[in-house]
């Protein structure tokens, strides 16, 4: 993450001044130092791998130059809202609404809305020599935002003889000698200090004698930290406010190791989705198929025998059928090779395919070669035999290409 801070003697109006910059690597390295304007573009070409994605380049921007208001806006929708606030904002800001550029975090019906106005030429001549030097920056905020608590305590930015005070709802940046002042005013009871610390003259003269933390790392780490949530106490606002909207928002191609991943998911995701289709689609098919199978043998039936009644589920269909074809007398035999026929039959899956059927009346012994899905399928052949009063066992059973070629041998119990 690279961060760059206009020192205090850049005026982003000439081309003169110094840009403070922090960089860390994806490893946690940390790097920092100072670069002139007229500088940049040398200092890109120095780190080229620097600036390849705008999402790990942010400005931090002064915040004298940035206003932030929360106002209530009436409105049903985020859109009919989000129209409407730059005439709601009107009223509390000296320029002209068409002057200024108006950030806001996520807009919600019925909330108040966070808002951050700076002027529109003011932003752009900040981001200029950035641009200029070919610089792409996917973020910009103020050091306010980057330090403001959200609760009832301030925090204190130190930048040489004037100190930027923060609270949850205002910032204002202002000499050294009026803060015990601005702080006795705010009755705050806990004080961050960044890049320095108030005396213990100074805390003297506040009346609600706040307690002071000393945050001891460097004013630039401290609001990179809180910008990435990490470290040193500093708890991340969870609703940063980037500046970089609407006109000024900045469009990337993501091209990282995870937006990598994510595309090879996502393309994941879609051939599973095709073979999940066309699985389905095959189901489809063979059960229509089956029930056109079905219709078929019901009219059979019907036209063989018109004077009886329809059998109502297949199962009766096939045991009409054994008794109509089943001869009588003392062809008992026969009728028991219909009935251990439909026996067996009956345990097979309804993706087995029947090769063969050879029965030996003597034993009462029915021979079935089959095709079946897979070597699971036999014991689910042998629990269902159990059930229908007959045994079936696996005389022989190989692989054959992506099925399994079994012979059964089916008797009764």
């Amino acid at each position: 993450m690279l961060l760059l801070s206009p020192a205090r003697t850049l005026d982003p109006t000439q081309n003169t001044g110094d840009w403070l910059w922090r960089y860390q690597d994806e490893q946690g390295a940390l790097t920092s130092g100072e670069v002139g304007v007229v500088d940049l573009p040398g200092f890109v070409e120095e780190h080229p791998n620097w600036f390849e994605r705008p999402d790990r380049v942010a400005l931090v921007l002064p915040s004298e130059d940035v206003v932030y208001l929360s106002v209530s806006v009436p409105g049903r929708t985020a859109n009919s809202i989000r129209q409407a606030l730059p005439f709601a904002l009107e009223e509390f800001i000296t320029s002209d609404v068409e002057d200024v550029h108006i950030a806001h975090q996520p807009i919600r019906p019925g909330q108040p809305v966070g808002c951050a106005v700076i002027e529109t030429d003011r932003l752009s001549a900040w981001l200029a020599p950035v641009l200029d030097a070919g610089i792409t920056a996917g973020s910009a905020f103020s050091q306010a935002e980057l330090v403001r608590p959200q609760d009832s305590a301030a925090a204190l930015l130190f930048q040489r003889d004037q100190v930027l005070v923060v609270t949850s709802d205002q910032d204002a940046l202002i000499d050294r000698e009026a803060v015990p002042g601005i702080l006795d005013a705010l009755a705050t009871d806990s004080i961050t200090s960044v890049g320095g610390e108030l005396s213990d003259l100074e805390l003297g003269q506040i009346s609600s004698a706040p307690q002071q933390t000393v945050i001891s790392t460097a004013p630039l780490d401290y609001l990179a930290q809180r910008l990435a949530g990490a470290g040193n106490g500093a708890k991340p606002n969870v609703d940063l406010l980037n500046l970089l909207q609407g006109s000024f928002a900045v469009r990337y191609e993501d091209r990282g190791v995870s937006a990598k991943w994510r595309r090879t998911l996502a393309l994941a995701a879609a051939w599973i989705g095709v073979a999940a289709g066309g699985l389905a689609a095959q189901g489809l098919w063979h059960e229509h198929q089956a029930n056109a199978r079905t219709t078929e043998n019901f009219a059979a039936f019907e036209a063989l025998f018109p004077g009886d009644s329809l059998p109502v589920t297949a199962t009766q269909l096939q045991r009409r059928l054994a008794s109509k074809i089943g001869p009588t007398g003392g062809a008992e035999s026969s009728v028991s090779m219909v009935d251990l026929m439909l026996r067996t039959t009956s345990v097979l899956g309804p993706n087995s395919e029947l090769q063969s059927l050879r029965f030996r009346a003597k034993q009462m012994e029915l021979t079935a070669d089959v095709l079946i899905s897979g070597f699971d399928e036999l014991d689910a052949i042998k629990n269902r035999s159990q059930a229908v009063g007959i045994v079936v066992e696996v005389s022989d059973a190989t692989a054959e290409r992506d099925r399994v070629r079994a012979r059964l041998k089916g008797t009764y119990l």
